[in-house]
C-alpha cells in the first residue's frame, strides 16, 4: 500500500485543481457552485496535519496512562511511584503512518524532581518553554476524582498563567476539556468496573464532575473555554509485546472523550485524529459531507447543456470522492483505492465509469427534461457510490453485504449494462 507523502497529496490536489480548470464551459452560476464545492473538498485534505494536545495535571493524575488508553498502546511511560515525565516536550506518536502530537507535561505541584531529566527550574517553566515552540489545538486538564477539592486553586493559578502565555504568543485560545481520572477509586472502593448500577458510586462520580466543573468555571480566563468535564478510567495493563490484558482492562468513557476531542479539533487535525482513533460516528459525518459536496458538483456538471463533454469531469469527481472516503477510513491517500473499491464491487474497472457516463450523457439528447434527468442521475449515482464506499472503507462491511444494500440497489442499474458492454 502506498503511504501518504507530500507527493501523494500534491497529486490528489492536482486532480481537484484539474477539475476546477475543466469547468470553464459551464454557465457562470453553475461554475461558481461547483468551484465552491470542489474547493471545500480540496481544503479539507490539504489542511490535514497531526493534531496537538497539551495534557496537564497534578503529579499522579494519570496523564501518561490516559495517553496510552487513547491509543490502545503503551506509547508513554507510566511512573508507578516517582514523578516520571521530565522536560515537557511534544511527543509524536506514529502508528501505520498516522501521527499525533502530545505535549506530555511535568505534574503541576510535584513533590520532587522527575525521573526523566529537565533543565527547567519547575513544571511551569518547563511547560511554558514547550508551548512557545508549538500551539496546542486542545488542552486536557486532568484531575484525580478523589482530589477535586485538594489544592485545586494552586493548580488552576498555574494553568491560567500557561493559557495566558499561549494566547499572548499564538493569539489563540485553545478549548479546554476537563478530565476526571481514576473514577473507579471513588467509594464504594470494591466496585472497580464501570459503568455500574450502584447508585452511591454513580452519585459520587456525578458530584466529582460537578465540583471540577465549578472550579474551572470559577476562573474568568477558563470558563469561556471549558467544553465539558468527562469522567474516565484509563487503566489497562499491557504485556511485553504491547498487547493489552483483557482481564486487566478497566477503561471507561474513553470513547466519549475521543468523540469530544474530534468535535473540538480544527478541520484537518480532527480528520487526522478521527482516522487514528477510528471514531466511526465522526468518520461517517465527514464522509457524508464529502458525498454531498461531490453529489452537488456532479449534479451541476450533469446539468451542462453540452452532451457527453462532462464525462471526464464527473468521473474524476467520483474518483476524488472515493479516495477521500478511503482516507477517512484509515487508508493512505492513494489513487489505488479506486480500482480496489470498484473491483471489489465486481465493476469492470477499465470501462465502468466512462461507459456509464457516456450512456448518461446521451440521456441529455431527450427533448424537454433531458438535462434535468441527466443531472439527477449524476447526483443520485454519486450518492450511491459514496455510501457504498463508506460501507467498504469505514465500516468494513463484507462486499456480499454491500451488494445487498439499498445503496447498491440504486447503483446497480447504472453499472449492470457495463459488464456486458465491455466484454
Amino acid at each position: 500500500m502506498t503511504k501518504t507523502t507530500g507527493q501523494n497529496l500534491t497529486n490528489y490536489s492536482a486532480l481537484v485543481r484539474m477539475l476546477l480548470e475543466q469547468l470553464s464551459h459551464l454557465p457562470p452560476l453553475l461554475r461558481e457552485q461547483v468551484e465552491q464545492e470542489l474547493n471545500e473538498l480540496l481544503h479539507l485534505l490539504e489542511d490535514v496535519r497531526p493534531p496537538r494536545f497539551m495534557v496537564i495535571g497534578r503529579r499522579g493524575a494519570g496523564k501518561s496512562t490516559l495517553i496510552n488508553a487513547l491509543f490502545n498502546a503503551p506509547v508513554a511511560k507510566v511512573g508507578a511511584v516517582e514523578a516520571q515525565t521530565g522536560e515537557a516536550h511534544w511527543y509524536e506518536y506514529e502508528h501505520n503512518g498516522k501521527k499525533i502530537e502530545i505535549l506530555d507535561t511535568r505534574g503541576i505541584q510535584e513533590g520532587g524532581k522527575p525521573v526523566e531529566a529537565d533543565s527547567a527550574k519547575d513544571s511551569q517553566a518547563s511547560i511554558l518553554r514547550a508551548v512557545r515552540q508549538s500551539c496546542p489545538d486542545v488542552v486536557l486538564f486532568l484531575c484525580k476524582a478523589k482530589e477535586v477539592d485538594s489544592a485545586i486553586n494552586e493548580s488552576l493559578d498555574i494553568f491560567e498563567r500557561i493559557l495566558q502565555e499561549i494566547e499572548s504568543i499564538h493569539n489563540y485560545n485553545p478549548p479546554i476539556v476537563g478530565i476526571l481520572t481514576q473514577c473507579d477509586e471513588l467509594d464504594p472502593p470494591d466496585i472497580r468496573k464501570l459503568p455500574t448500577d450502584d447508585e452511591e458510586k454513580n452519585q459520587n462520580i456525578s458530584t466529582a464532575v460537578r465540583v471540577l466543573a465549578e472550579h474551572l468555571n470559577s476562573r474568568k480566563t477558563l470558563n469561556d473555554k471549558l467544553i465539558e468535564v468527562v469522567p474516565t478510567v484509563a487503566f489497562v495493563r499491557y504485556d511485553a509485546d504491547g498487547r493489552f490484558d483483557t482481564k486487566r482492562d478497566f477503561r471507561w468513557n474513553i470513547d466519549r472523550l475521543t468523540e469530544l476531542l474530534v468535535e473540538e479539533l480544527p478541520k484537518g487535525p480532527n480528520l487526522a485524529f478521527a482516522r487514528i482513533a477510528s471514531v466511526r460516528k465522526f468518520q461517517h459525518k465527514v464522509a457524508n459531507n464529502i458525498i454531498n459536496v461531490c453529489s452537488i458538483a456532479c449534479g451541476a456538471v450533469g446539468a451542462s447543456p453540452i452532451p457527453c463533454d462532462d464525462l471526464p469531469v464527473i468521473t474524476a469527481i467520483q474518483a476524488a470522492m472515493i479516495i477521500a472516503i478511503a482516507y477517512i477510513g484509515g487508508r493512505e491517500l492513494s489513487f489505488q483505492t479506486v480500482p480496489e473499491f470498484l473491483t471489489a464491487l465486481g465493476v469492470n474497472v477499465g470501462a465502468a465509469f466512462a461507459l456509464r457516463e457516456v450512456a448518461r450523457g446521451l440521456v441529455k439528447l431527450i427533448p424537454g427534461f433531458g438535462i434535468v434527468i441527466s443531472a439527477g442521475v449524476a447526483s443520485t449515482g454519486t450518492q450511491a457510490i459514496g455510501q457504498a464506499a463508506i460501507a467498504y472503507f469505514i465500516d468494513g462491511t463484507p462486499v456480499k453485504s454491500i451488494l445487498e444494500t439499498e445503496e447498491y440497489t440504486t447503483l446497480k442499474p447504472m453499472l449492470s449494462p457495463l459488464s456486458s458492454y465491455s466484454q
